[in-house]
């Protein structure tokens, strides 16, 4: 990873950063980036850090709490799927954001959740069959 040191102060703060990972060994990176890479943007809105864009994939998501990122095929369904299976669980959850390049191509469906699923509801949105890959964040 390359590190730039961007200066901000409370007078002329930060409102927008871009990091990108190299030679990540994460599986949820290659089923995204043919590259191996991970480029993220974010910014910074009430205050507060939000994920706004994951490689070409805009999305909307603060950076608090627990999230699962699904990498997917769009289709009909899948946020009730993902949605029922929490549910069952008594998951609460809290957002949901879904970037995608074109209708019915790749996606980027974030979630965020109150409590830690179990690893059964976990293992059960893997078991989805558009799902590509998935992680559970805790942040």
């Amino acid at each position: 990873m390359k590190i730039i040191l961007l200066d901000g102060s409370p007078e002329n703060p930060l409102e927008f950063i871009q990091v990108q990972f190299a030679n990540v060994e994460s599986k949820f990176a290659t089923v995204i980036f043919d590259s191996g890479e991970i480029k993220v943007e974010g910014r910074v809105k009430d205050r507060k850090p939000y994920l706004t864009k994951v490689d070409s994939f805009g999305v909307d998501v603060s950076m608090e709490g627990s999230l699962i990122l699904c990498s997917q095929v769009d289709q009909p369904g899948m946020i009730g799927s993902v949605g029922n299976i929490l549910g069952e669980e008594n998951v609460n959850v809290s957002f949901m954001s879904v970037g995608k390049i074109a209708p019915q191509k790749q996606a980027v469906m974030t979630i965020g959740v109150d409590e830690k699923p179990s690893k059964e509801a976990l293992k059960r949105i893997g078991e989805i069959p558009a799902v590509e890959e998935f992680v559970f964040l805790k942040l």
